[in-house]
């Protein structure tokens, strides 16, 4: 597949030259010129010596560009990992969603700096125009901008009454009604109204549970947004934007995308999570010991599936907790305020921005409810039982039941405001000039690196035993997090024109962020991995270990324990009465201690017993961990450039930029090394713009020697995996990226987008893969790829126009090519994506008059898997003693894009 790319590349390549020797030197240009702000000054595309793609609204209907995906699948270097909203740029991205460690690529809607990518996807009825800055962008745009930059555009309100509604049905039950108003309210001031209501009552994903709903893409969803633009007399201008919008679906980000392609890990403990019971562990195929109680396995709604559904097909899953998405309370206000002195501009943009972001879903991917666990023969449970039939005993005993109902909750809830001001020339000399200033706080609450976890129903989790707190939600493992970043900078660049043909550009800026707050952890623990030790330490080793396959439904009832004093004459079992009936808390035994001082990152007070540091607090009433968190980090960042212009179609630079992302907390997990320090990049780049007679090109070579990647890492605690972030001391990226326009004729336009991008890892210390269960110990990294970073990125696109006295009509079609990345530093096959490529087909009708637009369209329409990011495997089991829980390495995870997808688009403009 990768020659067959890289094949079709040089066919258009070729076919380009060829086309160019035949156009006659005078013929008219007939590509249009693209006019973009990406260094907050209008200019031509092709006159910005930066590596950049741009779609207009127009552009995007006429290609099929509607979501952040298509962006990126026409973007060299781009990648967007949709079910997490994380975004990368030539291999440096945003690789966790925990939020104390920020992004690398900033976006930007309207000039105010957003964390969300998703919302780069907007209608192009509401988005004017999307700009994709490829490479770090240190000096205009400092804040996570060491990856790249997208600016969101968006449309203005008119001076004339204008109006437009589009209806879009698809398969999938599919349907999103879009609408826009806008003109004069009085003379210099005008006002514009839109939204959408979009939904999706059928999922991607077939769940084969009995009784339960489809997921994948189920989405219901609208969006409102208010702009109001005035006139301030001659030399002032201001806007306004009100936006509003909410998800209550099955779908979005988070939302189920993939499948898992192995068989269910069967094994009696999860293996991410050995605190409880691995609800897998009941559709086990193995018998007796190792096996489940006959007869005790229950599912939901009757359900007989008792293997991964997806081994046969990929779209379909097992689950009875249906994945639920939910945006609320979401709040975005942006203004801007220009006012026009003689020579100079002075530009003010700020705003405020708050949602609230809930996902809820099925831990274990599995139906399973509960099931029992075999006792083993002689075991202490069993004796209990005969006593007890026998009229001997006050306490009875089982096998133990075990609840197997396990859901997650990952939250999010945000709000921040920024403020920027810039002051740039206007006149025409050879010197230009911008500076500004920043200033961006954010507040925030949320899950750390794993989800907050429970079981529904009542369990033992509720009422922890030997005296810990109440647990009434049933949770047995919490990591969340409130967290306040301030990031402070000014900025400032220089170009000088040195000749008519010579321009050198200089920029510099000052960044410096602080984080601080509060991380909460507890962990409640309710299986084997827990009580072994614990029975010993009360006197109860001579009884057997302490496992359910020996107590039974007696494991963790130390109350009924007590009562068994008198008849197995033993008198000091009574001194367990009052120490409980439930689970064990491991939050204290768990949280990190320090023998070599007071840990990094950590502002809590130490306190020292024996040599041993603790600095964390445990709440008596909520048996919840605390410890406070703080740090800062700051960088000059900037960038040197030289630009030739020989001619008014010709350009060509050189730059160097340097790029910084602030330092990270892995915040809500309770690690011993909770702080990972800021990243840097140096990126050389050199780049070539022309404009031919039918032929447009713009050409870019760049290499970026990279330092401090934060990776994350998981790393086990206790009896949990849990995710921290380590500095990978040098990385590089280097590549070309090439985007093409043909129009060898007035009727038919050809594109190309090619990006071939190489990345390796060049130094690191050893790191444990926790997902190789052969290679258990520290292993090289160097040699390695840097995630999410396919090395040949391929997208072509043809139109042709027939042009009648009724209209137009246009039909094109794209061929789109990516090949196989990696999740994660650990360049292994079970962390990959494979290659894939798809094609869409799109025809257009536009009337005469332009009243009326209607497309038809097919997207991915050889109904081929596509891999929209690289996921990373699960850790999965490689048991001595469980044939059917031997797996050698991780379980294979794929996040797909959808499905053939076919619709219908209708604009009518009033």
């Amino acid at each position: 597949m990768q020659s067959k790319a890289i094949l079709l590349a040089s066919s258009i390549l070729a076919a380009s030259a060829v086309g160019l020797s035949a156009q006659a030197q005078n013929a008219m240009n007939t590509i249009d010129e693209l006019v973009v702000t990406a260094e907050k000054r209008e200019q031509s595309l092709q006159d910005v010596p930066v590596a950049i793609s741009a779609f207009t609204s127009k552009q995007r209907d006429l290609v099929g560009i509607s979501t952040v995906q298509d962006l990126t699948n026409f973007t060299p270097g781009f990648v967007y990992q949709s079910s997490n909203d994380r975004a990368s740029m030539r291999g440096i991205g945003r690789l966790t969603n925990v939020h104390a460690v920020d992004g690398a690529v900033s976006i930007y809607i309207d000039g105010l700096f957003t964390t969300s990518t998703v919302l780069a996807g907007g209608p192009p009825l509401d988005v004017a125009r999307v700009e994709i800055l490829r490479g770090p962008q240190g000096t205009l745009y400092g804040r996570n901008a060491i990856g790249g930059t997208v600016n969101v555009i968006s449309v203005r309100p008119t001076k004339e009454l204008y109006a437009e509604v589009r209806g879009i049905v698809e398969n999938y039950d599919f349907t999103n009604l879009q609408f826009a108003a806008s003109g004069p309210l009085t003379e210099g001031l005008r006002l514009r109204v839109s939204g959408y209501k979009l939904d999706q009552r059928q999922g991607y994903f077939k769940n084969v549970t009995p009784g339960q709903p489809s997921e994948g893409s189920v989405r219901n969803e609208y969006q409102v947004q208010v702009q109001l633009e005035a006139d301030l007399g001659e030399n002032a201008e201001f806007w306004a934007s009100y936006k509003t919008l909410g998800w209550d679906n099955r779908g979005g980000p988070g939302a189920r995308s993939g499948y898992r392609a192995d068989p269910f890990s069967t094994g009696r403990l999860d293996p991410n999570y050995s605190i409880v019971y691995a609800s897998a562990h009941g559709l086990t195929p193995e018998t007796g010991l190792a096996g489940i109680v006959p007869g005790s396995l229950r599912q939901f709604n009757g359900s007989t599936v008792k293997s991964n559904p997806a081994a046969l097909d990929n779209r379909t899953f097992s689950g009875n907790i249906a994945q639920k998405v939910s945006l609320s309370d979401v709040n975005s206000f942006t203004t801007q305020f220009v006012y026009h002195f003689p020579t100079i501009d002075v530009k003010y943009v700020g705003g405020y921005q708050e949602y609230k972001y809930d996902l809820y879903g099925d831990t274990d991917g599995t139906d399973v409810l509960s099931y029992q666990i075999p006792l083993a023969p002689g075991s202490i449970c069993g004796t209990v039982g005969n006593l007890f039939s026998a009229g001997l005993s006050p306490v009875n005993c089982s096998p133990l039941t075990v609840n197997a109902n396990n859901g997650y909750h990952y939250f999010e809830y945000p709000k921040w405001y920024s403020h920027e001001i810039n002051i740039s020339s206007t006149d025409d000399g050879p010197l230009q000039w911008i500076v500004g200033a920043f200033y961006f706080n954010e507040q925030y609450t949320g899950t750390g690196s794993t989800a907050d976890f429970f079981l529904v129903g009542p369990s033992s989790l509720q009422t922890p035993i030997l005296g810990a707190a109440r647990n009434p939600q049933n949770y047995w493992s919490t990591g969340n997090y409130a967290l306040t970043t301030e990031s402070k900078a000014v900025f400032g660049q220089i170009d000088y024109q040195m000749t008519d043909a010579l321009k050198f550009t200089a920029g510099l800026r000052y960044t410096q962020d602080d984080k601080f707050g509060t991380e909460y952890r507890r962990i409640v623990c309710n299986s084997d991995a827990c009580y072994p030790g614990l029975y010993p330490a009360l006197g109860l080793g001579a009884f057997g270990p302490g496992t359910a396959a020996n107590w039974g439904s007696l494991l963790g009832d130390l109350n009924s324990t007590a009562r068994l004093a008198p008849v197995l004459g033993i008198p000091a079992l009574a001194g367990l009465n009052g120490l409980g009936n439930g689970a064990m808390d491991l939050t204290d035994a768990l949280a990190p201690k320090s023998t070599a001082g007071l840990i990094p990152g950590v502002s809590t007070p130490g306190v020292n017993t024996n040599g041993v540091v603790r600095q964390y607090v445990v709440d008596p009433a909520t048996g919840i961990a605390s410890r406070n968190l703080d740090g800062s980090s700051d960088a000059v960042t900037g960038t040197l450039g030289v630009q030739w212009e020989p001619d008014s179609d010709t350009m060509a630079y050189a730059r160097y930029s340097r790029g910084y992302k602030a330092f990270g907390f892995s915040a809500g997990g309770f690690l011993a090394v909770p702080k990972a320090d800021e990243e840097t990049v140096n990126s050389y780049e050199i780049g070539y713009k022309k404009d031919f007679d039918r032929f447009q090109v713009n050409l870019a070579a760049f290499f970026l020697d990279y330092r401090g990647l934060q990776a994350p890492v998981a790393v086990r605690v206790g009896a949990t995996n849990v995710t921290q972030f380590v500095n990978i001391d040098k990385a590089e990226s280097y590549g070309v990226e090439f985007s093409g326009i043909w129009r060898p004729v007035d009727a038919l336009r050809l594109t190309l987008d090619y990006g071939w991008n190489p990345t390796e890892i060049t130094k690191s210390d050893p790191l444990v893969d926790v997902n190789d269960n052969v290679n258990t110990g520290a292993v090289s990294i160097v040699g390695n790829d840097l995630p999410q970073a396919p090395e040949h990125k391929v997208a072509v696109n043809g139109t042709y126009t027939f042009r009648t006295d009724a209209g137009d009509i246009v039909a094109g079609a794209s061929y789109l090519y990516r090949s196989e990345s990696y999740a994660n530093v650990f360049s292994r096959d079970y962390n990959a994506t494979d290659s894939w490529d798809q094609v869409d087909l799109r025809l257009l009708w536009m009337p005469t008059g332009g009243k009326y637009t209607v497309i038809a369209y097919v997207k991915n329409a050889l109904d081929e898997d596509g891999y929209a990011a690289a996921v990373a495997a699960s850790q999965r089991n490689n048991s001595a003693t469980v044939a059917s829980d031997r797996y050698l390495n991780g379980a294979r995870n794929f996040e797909l894009t959808p499905p053939r997808i076919f619709g219908l688009e209708v604009q009518y403009r009033f």
